[in-house]
């Protein structure tokens, strides 16, 4: 493959990729997908999934696997516990650490979410071919490796 084709190609993927993001980022399909939540965006449904899936998490790690920085952090989970669906705490083994965890209408809440978003993503991949839809996961897999390394190596620098 020639240059030129590689910056084409480069091109429609990132075309692609940007519409993809502001699709499923879009608050019109936020409030269909969650219409008891209208107020949860792409990174408090991001923050509600990585504390869901520890029994608790501090602020920095939750920043760290979030992409935000750790003030940002801290806001975001001020205004989950004002919405109910988070609390922090203290971690059982030393009680200076301060976790954050889902509250009892949290966990309700992450797996009504998580219902939602495989029955859409189910809709979606019923619109493929099977072995488009094979493909598409393996590719989309190996395509978000690719780029949360690329993004390590320009971070690092």
């Amino acid at each position: 493959m020639s240059r030129l084709e590689l910056r084409e190609l480069a091109g429609n993927l990132s075309r692609s990729w940007h519409d993809l993001g502001r699709v499923l980022a879009s608050r019109r399909l936020l409030a269909s997908l969650h219409p008891g939540a209208p107020t949860l965006t792409p990174t408090k449904l991001r923050a509600l999934d990585v504390i869901g899936e520890d029994d608790g998490v501090r602020v920095g790690e939750l920043a760290d696997r979030i992409g935000i920085d750790e003030t940002t952090a801290t806001r975001l989970v001020d205004r989950l516990e004002a919405a109910g669906v988070a609390e922090r705490r203290s971690a059982p083994s030393d009680r200076r650490v301060t976790l954050v965890g889902l509250t009892p209408s949290g966990v309700v809440l992450v797996r009504e979410v998580a219902g939602r978003r495989q029955r859409f993503f189910c809709d979606v991949l019923a619109a493929l071919e099977p072995d488009e839809r094979t493909e598409l996961v393996r590719l989309t897999a190996k395509a978000a490796a690719v780029l949360r390394d690329r993004s390590e190596e320009l971070t690092a620098r």
